[in-house]
């Protein structure tokens, strides 16, 4: 743009700028504030003389070293290292057997070093690489716990008391050591290896310093696995402690010794997994409280087998105690943490579950007893709110709701069979009450379950429990009655249908009208007099004539549902 051009474009502005000055004024529009030009930008800050800029190189800046990565490939050496460790002493302890060129003093003296050793060796390399250095501790504890063994067991160095004090001392180390270490490869080496190595190594662990000694264990082992916040350490340690602490039992002859340190291992970890959540703020998954379940069930049998045999009659008892307990820890937890459902509700749920249906039902319940807790869990399912169908879908309310159908069914064919079979009044009056309060069941809930998964089963069975009762009811009268009871229910039935419409309890009930009529037909007519076989007829065709002309009805109200036009349409 030339200099003209440029003067010509300045003059058109302002003259524009003039025109809009006076529109303002004729119009009273104030103007608008000048907007302050922008502040200048901050002087760039002195930058330091570095030795660089001195010597006029170019500053380069400081590299930023990455966090070193811990290599976790060589581990498996480490622990295959550890293993040649703890069976070299292993060999030493019991060298005397074999050469005896060594005293046994002597040889748990090396045992003793050696164990010390692989600490400080530990130590040593802790600042290179911590996780890979804290096998040799862990395969320290385990060469002194197995030295305290050997001097009790093998040799008789020194005494019950002394042995068991010096295992303490060794555990109080353990726990010890830990807190200057803090590496999960240290407390898991050490459990692994303690609890097996007695038995591995055959160091005479069938005794009853072996049961206390997997018992400190199980304390020492507890206590860690709350400060590593490893739910890992606890569930190793639990599963080794009881299966040890069983396996001992069933060839030591010791049953209530047995009992008891079983009992103590159930109260250690429980406790240890409730301080646990408690201490880190840090429930149970439901995937960590379904890896406890199975020790959990392995206890209460090991624990119910050895008090059966002290004590019969005060197994089941003791087993609800500690279905209770379990609860009362869970309930503890909860209070803690109030929002949502815990994960170990279904592992709670479910060992309660199996105790209760186990020590309750099959071993406190009288037999006699037993069908009318038919009448009370079905009558309890009439409640408005409970669904059963709902629970079992639920994961932590399977197991019981399998359980209660399990005893739904259990009493429920020993019902019939005892209804087909024996001339029982008592199972009679159970099984009419029975058939009561699934018609209870069928009145509140009939409506909620699908037709033909959950209501057309529970329909058979009420109508097949029905009819074996009345069979029982009325079979010294004479078969006609026996047919009239069924034609009378069946009538009863779909008259009961009719008031509700209910298209599936009416057709449920036309098998039990057409086994009746057919009954009463083919062999009651034929059979009985002539006048008894006019009434017997008439009563019959009546019965039949009635409930088709309310099945009609009802199908009519089903058609008209059908071709009822819809709201939208309507509108």
């Amino acid at each position: 743009m030339g200099f003209e051009e440029q003067v010509r474009a300045e003059t058109r502005f302002s003259t524009i700028e003039q025109r809009l000055a006076k529109l303002e004024s004729f119009l009273n529009i104030p103007r608008p504030p000048a907007v302050p030009p922008p502040p200048p930008p901050p002087p760039a800050p002195a930058r330091p003389v570095t030795e660089n800029m001195l010597s006029g190189a170019a500053a380069v800046p400081a590299p930023r070293f990455a966090p070193v990565r811990k290599e976790r490939s060589g581990n498996w050496l480490g622990v295959v290292g550890i293993v040649c460790f703890v069976l070299a002493a292993a060999f030493i302890i019991k060298l005397s057997i074999d050469s005896g060129w060594l005293t046994p003093e002597r040889q748990i003296g090396l045992a003793v070093l050696f164990g010390l050793g692989l600490i400080g060796a530990g130590f040593a390399l802790m600042k290179s690489d911590s996780e890979y250095a804290s096998l040799l501790p862990g395969a320290g504890i385990i060469v002194l716990y197995l030295t305290v063994f050997a001097a009790h067991r093998l040799y008789s160095l020194i005494t019950f008391e002394a042995a068991i004090s010096m295992a303490s001392i060794v555990s109080g180390g353990c726990i010890w050591l830990y807190t200057q270490i803090k590496e999960d490869m240290y407390p898991i080496t050490a459990a692994i290896g303690s609890y097996c190595a007695p038995l591995i190594l055959s160091l005479g662990s069938e005794s009853t310093f072996a049961v206390y000694y997997f018992l400190l264990c199980s304390l020492s082992f507890s206590v860690i696995s709350i400060w590593v916040r490893s739910r890992t350490l606890t569930l190793i340690s639990a599963y080794l402690a009881i299966f040890m602490t069983a396996a001992i039992g069933l060839g030591l002859g010791q049953d209530k010794l047995i009992a008891g340190m079983l009992v103590l291992h159930f109260l250690v970890f429980s406790a240890g997994t409730y301080l646990y959540t408690r201490q880190n703020g840090k429930p149970l998954t439901e995937t960590e409280s379904n890896s406890f379940l199975p020790v959990l069930l392995f206890f209460y049998a090991t624990e119910y087998y050895f008090i059966e045999r002290i004590k019969p009659d005060l197994a089941p008892w003791l087993s609800l105690g500690f279905a209770a307990f379990l609860f009362v820890l869970y309930l503890a937890a909860r209070k803690r943490f109030p929002e949502g459902s815990l994960g170990s509700q279904p592992m709670v749920l479910s060992f309660i579950t199996v105790v209760c249906f186990h020590s309750f039902y099959l071993e406190l319940l009288p037999a006699d007893a037993r069908p009318w807790l038919f009448v009370a869990i079905a009558l309890v399912l009439a409640v408005p709110g409970i669904n059963l169908a709902a629970r079992k879908s639920n994961s932590a309310y399977r197991i019981p709701a399998l359980g209660l159908l399990a005893v739904l069914v259990i009493e429920y064919l020993s019902m019939v069979s005892h209804l087909l079979s024996g001339n029982d009044m008592s199972w009679l009056a159970v099984s009419l009450v029975s058939v009561g309060s699934l018609w209870v069941l069928i009145d509140f809930k009939g409506g909620d379950l699908d037709p033909h998964n959950g209501y057309a089963p529970l329909l058979g069975a009420a109508h097949l429990l029905a009819v074996l009762g009345l069979y029982r009811l009325t079979k010294d009268a004479g078969s006609l009655e026996v047919s009239a009871s069924w034609l009378f229910y069946a009538v009863c039935v779909i008259g009961y249908a009719f008031s509700r419409r209910d298209e599936v309890m009416a057709k449920s009930a036309m098998f039990v009208l057409g086994f009746a009529a057919g009954k009463a037909l083919l062999y009651d007519a034929a059979s009985a007099p002539t006048v008894v076989r006019i009434l017997c007829l008439l009563l019959t065709g009546a019965a039949l004539y009635g409930s088709g002309f309310l099945i009609r009805r009802i199908s009519g109200w089903k058609a008209e549902k059908t071709e009822q036009p819809s709201p939208e349409r309507t509108a």
